[in-house]
């Protein structure tokens, strides 16, 4: 895990409110905020941005209904500048999962989601990124968690908690996030 400096950054000027920004080194700042301005009925409510200087070079989809987008940075021993943004949203009833985002010198790349929780007991559905272990592979990433997650299981309409030895998420470097049940 990397844990940059949190900050104050003015951008008013960008139309942008925010709850939280960290500075991750002279020039690249990632923020949690709102941007009204450019809402509309499928893209919505709070977004992860990234900022180089004064400038936006990105801002992800907005995360509709949630409450919250809680940001966790890492940094893997073997990439030299890679950092892995996870930014878990939810609302009062728990998790919703987390979306990743791979920051690469300025480049931002939304890599998938994660839809996996932690059932602590029938009434809390917590993060998922405190139990989550990450391993970069050739070309991507691979997703392991050392504690039973939640999901739903699309097909029977439902969730479930999975064993943590059976479930896994890649990113293979080119399309979004897999999930793998074995």
């Amino acid at each position: 895990m990397f844990k940059p400096k949190e900050i104050k950054k003015d951008v008013k000027s960008m139309g942008i409110s925010y709850k939280h920004a960290f500075q991750i080194d002279k020039t690249i700042y990632v923020l949690s905020g709102v941007d009204n301005k450019k809402d509309n009925e499928n893209d919505y409510g709070i977004r992860l941005f990234v900022i180089e200087g004064n400038k936006v070079i990105f801002r992800s989809k907005g995360m509709m209904d949630s409450w919250y987008l809680n940001l966790t940075f890492f940094k893997l021993k073997t990439s030299n500048s890679n950092i892995l943004i996870l930014a878990e949203t939810g609302d009062e009833g728990g998790s919703y999962g987390i979306s990743v985002y791979e920051l690469r010198n300025s480049h931002v790349k939304d890599i998938g989601k994660i839809y996996a929780t932690i059932l602590e007991d029938q009434e809390n559905i917590l993060s998922a990124v405190p139990f989550i272990e990450i391993l970069k592979n050739a070309d991507g990433y691979i997703f392991t968690f050392n504690r039973d997650v939640f999901i739903h299981d699309d097909k029977a309409n439902k969730y479930k908690t999975i064993n943590k030895h059976s479930i896994k998420y890649i990113y293979d470097g080119k399309n979004d996030i897999k999930e793998i049940i074995e």
